[in-house]
């Protein structure tokens, strides 16, 4: 059944032209594109998937907004991990609702607001960030898009290098590292994941995930399950006309997978 747009919405606006446009309902306002300026209330109590016109008559489309789509257009405060990466990484990281997820660099969200998806109220998501300014942004995303802050959200202001985990914290299921220096932050987070548990460290970088796994091998407490980069070529698909897209987004990071082992 389709979803009745609310105030406070947020919205794929969809023109004629296939360009796609985030819009945050609020009653009484009205937002200027291109094809013309659009009245909020045109949308607001309308189902998803119906057509709205602009003041100058041009009609959008209008759906509530995808997950993918939000994340990328979201605001920022540095590079994000993109949805093709976070698929590989829910995918080898097995995440399921009831886990205690513990994650390093909150940056816009991103990753988060998925885990908090797939967590749907079970489990814990502990981040920590080391930034003030990332956490007020990270925060009013992650607000913006479930319209409150998960109760199972735990974020706290710590540098994961020189500073220990808080004991309420741990353990943990899965850790997911996003920081620029992973390899620092193993010998801080090992003794908090569960034997059986699962380390994935995100890293845009050759000398990175070099680094990483060397200080992995190093603990002699985990099994390396494999490092790896996902490619995504888009199609343009026609009638007489199938064939790649001109450009592609190739590498943006390397996932690095491991298991947590029992002491010998």
């Amino acid at each position: 059944m389709a979803k009745i747009l609310k105030d406070g919405d947020l919205v794929e606006i969809i023109d004629s032209k296939d360009r796609i446009f985030l819009l945050k309902l609020k009653k009484g306002e009205k937002s200027h594109f291109h094809f013309g300026i659009l009245e909020h209330d045109s949308i607001i109590g309308k189902k998803e998937g119906t057509f709205v016109k602009s003041l100058k008559g041009d009609e959008v489309l209008v759906f509530k907004v995808r997950t993918p789509f939000y994340v990328v257009h979201m605001r920022r405060v540095s590079q994000i991990i993109y949805p093709k990466d976070i698929g590989a990484i829910l995918i080898h990281g097995d995440i399921y609702p009831g886990l205690r997820i513990f994650t390093v660099g909150a940056g816009a969200g991103a990753l988060p607001i998925y885990l908090l998806q797939i967590l749907n109220g079970k489990g814990k998501l502990i981040v920590y960030e080391v930034r003030s300014d990332f956490v007020d942004v990270f925060l009013a995303n992650v607000y913006d898009f479930f319209k409150t802050i998960p109760k199972n959200l735990i974020i706290r202001k710590k540098d994961i290098y020189n500073e220990p985990i808080e004991k309420e914290d741990a353990p943990f299921d899965r850790v997911i590292l996003d920081v620029p220096e992973p390899w620092r932050a193993l010998q801080n987070v090992k003794d908090s994941l569960k034997v059986g548990g699962i380390l994935i460290s995100y890293s845009p970088t050759t000398q990175q995930i070099t680094e990483t796994k060397h200080a992995l091998d190093s603990l002699k407490e985990f099994y390396h399950l494999g490092t790896f980069e996902i490619l995504e070529r888009r199609w343009k698909v026609e009638t007489l006309s199938t064939r790649p897209v001109d450009r592609m987004v190739a590498h943006t990071g390397f996932i690095l997978v491991a298991i947590k082992l029992k002491k010998k």
